[in-house]
């Protein structure tokens, strides 16, 4: 089938029936992520199955028009920008898979305030004005798995990858037959080979660098091993045996922590206690421009950064010396 052309969607081919669609001007910052439809084949899936694919309603349909219909939807975490536009899947028919703990966030806001931490610093109203924003609509019904379970539909099988490093319940998509690793949002958000992006994103309570450094290994060993493509949330495709995104996450966490320890080691960071030195480092505006933000979007990139700092203040040395002196 030829590709179809829709107005503000880049759609590439990634093997013969798998497409890569990408929304190219989207709502706002968190509203929409890239992802895979997986088209029907005899023999293997009847309908289409579109995975982890979070774009606005409109094109949406437009998909489903064209490819569909699509039976089912697979979201890959709980976080904004892969959760806000899936109930238009749920409106055109498809059944939502989700992993828990997170499917929980599809179905209300109060469970996606409560289960990231953001009750511990913003009021409800701060978040929920945010995801308005973003065009957060909550869902019906979710279908929820396990992060690790293999999903199957008609004859066809995925496998879910846990890399919990980013949230509890983020997962990749490894689909073994056409041999596409799909690493979902774990930090390889480079649209093109020239374009930077922020890296891997930790700004919240659960998150672990740590974590995600093995993450990152466990990656790139089922790259090597199992596929020959990769694609992610906010990138272009990769073929093996290029290790690029790998290259590129680690050092997106190394100049991070770079950032930090510079600021404890050449800054004037007078505190012993570890709010006292994260209130001020966040004054640096160390990763965000925090100084040209304003309302409910200036309190949302604060926590993240506050979470930021705090990840890499657990790795830091000297912190620790600050601490221990």
């Amino acid at each position: 089938m030829p590709l179809s052309k829709i107005n503000n969607l880049e759609i590439r081919k990634v093997s013969e029936d798998i497409l890569l669609i990408h929304q190219i001007k989207q709502p706002f910052f968190f509203s929409c992520c890239d992802g895979l439809l997986i088209l029907p084949k005899k023999g293997r899936n009847n309908n289409t199955i579109s995975l982890d694919l979070n774009i606005e309603q409109k094109y949406v349909n437009e998909l489903n028009d064209i490819y569909g219909p699509i039976s089912d939807y697979v979201c890959s975490h709980g976080h904004l920008d892969h959760i806000c536009h899936v109930h238009a899947w749920e409106e055109v028919g498809a059944a939502i898979h989700a992993p828990h703990p997170e499917a929980k966030y599809l179905l209300s806001l109060h469970n996606f305030y409560k289960g990231f931490g953001f009750e511990d610093e913003l009021d409800y109203k701060t978040v929920e004005d945010f995801a308005n924003l973003n065009g957060y609509q909550q869902c019906n019904q979710i279908n929820t798995f396990n992060p690790g379970e293999t999903l199957r539909f008609d004859n066809y099988t995925i496998d879910t990858i846990s890399l919990r490093g980013h949230s509890k319940a983020h997962i990749g998509f490894l689909l073994p037959t056409e041999q596409i690793f799909h690493i979902s949002c774990l930090g390889f958000d480079k649209p093109e080979p020239e374009i930077e992006g922020f890296g891997p994103w930790y700004g919240f309570r659960d998150a672990s660098i740590s974590q995600y450094i093995e993450d990152i290994t466990i990656a790139e060993k089922i790259f090597i091993q199992n596929a020959k493509f990769l694609t992610s949330s906010h990138s272009y495709i990769v073929k093996n045996p290029d290790l690029t995104p790998f290259e590129y996450m680690r050092k997106k966490i190394k100049n991070n922590q770079d950032i930090v320890d510079g600021a404890l080691k050449y800054s004037d960071v007078l505190a012993t206690f570890e709010n006292e030195i994260v209130s001020k480092l966040l004054k640096m505006d160390l990763f965000f421009p925090k100084k040209k933000l304003k309302g409910v979007v200036f309190e949302v990139y604060r926590f993240w950064e506050s979470w930021i700092i705090r990840k890499h203040l657990q790795q830091s040395k000297y912190f620790r010396n600050i601490q221990e002196n």
